[in-house]
């Protein structure tokens, strides 16, 4: 646990780094090239930065040992931190689109309002976008290694960034065209990206915190292989449980009366061994009734 904290850590201070240049890069850029989208585009970049920090934080905490206060481990932590991380890209995503919004309605009332952009904020969005996708490797690579909630976040998230920077490059070479109008709707389409992206990391954070269900086909597939096991004769309770990207089960079986206590006890044991080995379930509990 403790090697998985920190070698999610480096992946974290990596982006964390390469969000401050982009942020620096973008909001430079933008604000002397006269860039609304590559602005657009330096604000997400900024709260990306409050998104490493933030995980940096919590795979301190969240990957921590069980202890007495917290015998179920601190994993919960980080689905505290996604919450907080999805409401920050929520508030991003209506900052940018109002921004976006307000450049539009300029434009259209008065056009010598406008400024073309230059050409430097092309070569800078290109240079951001070259990073992004850098970040995205590493970050899904951690995720498919690691399985770890926040880090797979954050790489949807780098994802999202890479779609936006691209809007920017294509808006910046079409304003430097002439079709000024194109770096609003480009802060626009960012906006809605980012605010899609943070209501449904909303939904699944609040479904790891309230202790939600896993799909049913998820709680069938189990149920059968509780069945299947010998001397089960009937599933009579199965309860099963988000915890993060894990799984907690607590279920009721049926054996014959004619069993001794040692027979049972050991049917119940292959019940419990067989579902934490085959699925990703921290913890299986069984429960035995006579019949």
């Amino acid at each position: 646990m403790k090697k998985k904290s920190k070698s999610l850590q480096r992946v974290i201070v990596i982006s964390l780094i390469g969000n401050l240049l982009l942020t620096t890069l973008k909001l430079a850029f933008g604000f002397f090239g006269n860039s609304q989208s590559l602005l657009s585009d330096g604000y997400n970049s900024l709260a990306d930065i409050m998104v490493s920090i933030l995980l940096l934080i919590t795979t301190k905490v969240a990957y921590k040992k069980p202890d007495e206060t917290h015998p179920y481990g601190h994993q919960k932590f980080e689905g505290i931190m996604y919450f907080l991380l999805s409401l920050l890209l929520l508030f991003t995503a209506l900052g940018i689109g109002y921004s976006g919004v307000e450049h539009f309605v300029r434009i259209i009332n008065d056009s010598s309002s406008s400024v073309v952009p230059g050409l430097n904020t092309l070569i800078a969005s290109l240079i951001a976008l070259s990073i992004k996708i850098f970040l995205f490797i590493i970050n899904q690579k951690a995720y498919l290694k690691y399985r770890s909630l926040s880090i797979g976040a954050d790489a949807q998230n780098h994802l999202f960034d890479i779609f936006s920077t691209l809007s920017a490059v294509i808006s910046i070479f079409l304003a430097l065209n002439g079709f000024l109008f194109f770096e609003s709707i480009a802060s626009v389409f960012i906006a809605a990206m980012v605010f899609k992206q943070s209501y449904a990391m909303i939904k699944d954070s609040i479904s790891f915190l309230v202790d939600q269900a896993p799909e049913q086909d998820v709680i069938n597939h189990i149920a059968t292989t509780i069945e299947n096991v010998s001397g089960v004769v009937t599933v009579d309770d199965l309860k099963v449980r988000k915890h993060m990207n894990q799984l907690y089960v607590d279920v009721e079986i049926s054996v014959s009366k004619a069993l001794s206590l040692e027979e049972a006890h050991d049917i119940s044991e292959n019940v419990h061994d067989k579902v934490e080995d085959i699925y990703d379930v921290i913890h299986c509990m069984v429960h035995v009734n006579p019949i």
